[in-house]
């Protein structure tokens, strides 16, 4: 997973205009050689920021991550699903899916091609709110990217491969932290997200043990909701409207608690399970820790007791599809 040159490439501003993601690491340099870190791979580029910085500054970046015959490959098979009639046929085309993902990283790729091609395939969220949901945390709309992309490979490991369907699974999870985008989003917010989602409760008291205002702690509280009136007025975004109420039980576990709805997993359907995990297992903390503990925390669930989770197969077919991959994750990593 190390860039395959470590020398800088030289790149004309002009170039980002038509760029929407970053497919590398990113640097400016101002004309004293000094060197600022801009953004990593997967992350939406600020079109504004370059501009004000392209008179006195160059952009450089390493040998970008992805491949873009991969993506093109990838995003082919996706479009498949679109021309098949069949239930049986459909099974074999996410099946082919499946099976590519994993040789694509056994050869040690780069996750962002299997998620800028789920995005270019996929995404139907206006480039105003997805530029919304950047401006609050950038690493915010990283990680929306990559689990939309997690939701995509494990709603076809639990055998759902209907197109309209997967594409609403995907922007569900892309736009499920839309609701966090406002004024008084902070730090305090994004830690409670990830605090919730380990221990049902533990956000809310994590905010007050740290002192977080009130504006913050009612938006930890009422995004999930907001979220879900995001989705309901957008009636061309989904086909299947009812699947807006996954929103509401983004930070549900598995186990039957969670946030907000406290609900038991026997109340958790099938397509809410697979939006959910894949929403609340990624958590980015740097370049490469999202992959590893991604596929850790899949592959660990072969040693507990599943059998009442609506969505054990998820874990167990990627952990067969996806044999080898964590090994391969950590050794680069």
């Amino acid at each position: 997973m190390t860039p395959m040159s470590k020398e800088f490439i030289q790149l004309p501003i002009k170039d980002f205009a038509k760029k929407i993601i970053c497919d590398g690491h990113l640097y400016l340099r101002t004309k004293e050689g000094r060197r600022f870190y801009l953004m990593k791979p997967g992350i939406l580029i600020d079109q504004s920021f370059i501009k004000k910085h392209a008179t006195n500054q160059s952009v450089f970046e390493y040998v970008p991550v992805i491949d873009d015959v991969k993506i093109s490959q990838f995003q082919t098979l996706l479009k498949e699903l679109k021309y098949l009639q069949f239930e049986k046929d459909l099974r074999l085309k996410t099946v082919d899916v499946i099976s590519f993902f994993k040789g694509v990283y056994e050869l040690d790729s780069h996750f962002l091609n299997f998620a800028l091609a789920c995005f270019f395939e996929f995404n139907a969220i206006a480039e105003e709110d997805l530029r919304r949901l950047h401006e609050a945390d950038i690493h915010l709309f990283r990680k929306s990217l990559y689990s939309a992309a997690f939701a995509v490979i494990i709603g076809f490991a639990n055998d759902f491969y209907h197109y309209p369907m997967i594409k609403d699974f995907y922007n569900l999870t892309l736009g499920l932290d839309l609701g966090l985008c406002e004024p008084n989003y902070s730090y305090f917010v994004a830690e409670a997200c990830n605090k919730e989602n380990q221990m049902p409760g533990g956000g809310k008291q994590w905010m007050k043990n740290e002192g977080a205002t009130d504006l913050e702690l009612e938006v930890f509280l009422s995004h999930p909701q907001k979220s879900y009136d995001f989705f309901k007025k957008q009636k061309a975004l989904l086909a299947y409207p009812e699947l807006a109420e996954i929103a509401l039980y983004q930070h549900e576990l598995t186990n039957g608690k969670g946030f907000p709805r406290g609900i038991s997993k026997s109340q958790v359907s099938g397509w809410e399970a697979v939006v959910i995990l894949a929403s609340s297992m990624v958590e980015i903390r740097d370049e490469y820790e999202f992959e590893c503990n991604v596929l850790n925390f899949i592959l660990s669930f072969e040693n507990q007791k599943i059998v009442e989770i609506p969505v054990q197969r998820v874990y167990q077919k990627l952990s067969i599809a996806l044999n080898g991959f964590l090994s391969i994750k950590e050794n680069a990593g």
